[in-house]
Order: structure tokens, then sequence, then C-alpha cells
């Protein structure tokens, strides 16, 4: 025959809890103490002053995944040319496989015009 479970209320279950929050204690202090340690480590590894991405560039970046499948690896140069009061902008992006596109579009609100760069031998 079984013992029949016993429900633990009031002083014992505070005791109860009190002894596992303290065995807890040390194994919280040193994962925290880790976890600040690397997080310091990676703190000094990012640039400080880095700036954010430009919304054009989130766009870009999207469209390239979605018609092309290129994950954008970085924007390799690009200009923004001002035409009457609207902006053009123009450059070239690589991708994370070495695939390289020109883009440019006439307005902010419009679609990339994307084109593969590939090399012409002369």
């Amino acid at each position: 025959m079984t013992k029949p479970v016993t429900s633990v209320s009031g002083p014992a279950l505070h005791r109860a809890f009190g002894r596992a929050r303290a065995a807890l204690r040390p194994a919280l202090a040193s994962a925290l103490a880790a976890l600040l340690v690397s997080g310091g480590a990676i703190a000094q590894e990012t640039k400080p002053e880095s700036k954010p991405v430009p919304a054009w560039q989130s766009i870009l970046a999207l469209q390239l995944s979605s018609a092309h499948k290129c994950d954008l690896d970085k924007v390799l140069f690009f200009h923004e040319v001002p035409v009457g009061e609207t902006v053009s902008t123009e450059g070239r992006a690589r991708c994370l496989d070495g695939r390289e596109y020109d883009f440019s579009r006439d307005r902010a609100h419009e679609k990339f015009t994307l084109r593969l760069c590939q090399p012409t031998v002369c």
C-alpha cells in the first residue's frame, strides 16, 4: 500500500524553498559572471562608431533575397544622385556566395532594378 501524498504548506514549505534557493545561488552567480565576461568580450569586438543600416539597404537585401536567392554580404559602393526633388540610388552589392549585382532605382518608393554583374573579357 502506498503512502498518501500530504500537502506541505506554511513554514515547512518556506524552509524547503529557502534551502533550494540557497543551493541555486552559487550556480546562478557563476552563470551570471560567465555571461557578463562573454558579453564584455562581444561588446569590445563591435565597433562603437558603427552606423545604423539605411532603410533602402534593408529593402535591397529583401529584394535580392526574394528575387535571386542572394543573402546580402555588403554593399560595395553606392551613389545617391539628386535629380530635381527626387534622389536616385545606384551601386553594387555582393552576396555571401560571391555574386555581385548592380542595383539602381529612380525614386524611393520604387523597386530596385537588379542586374547580375558578370566579368567581361576584352
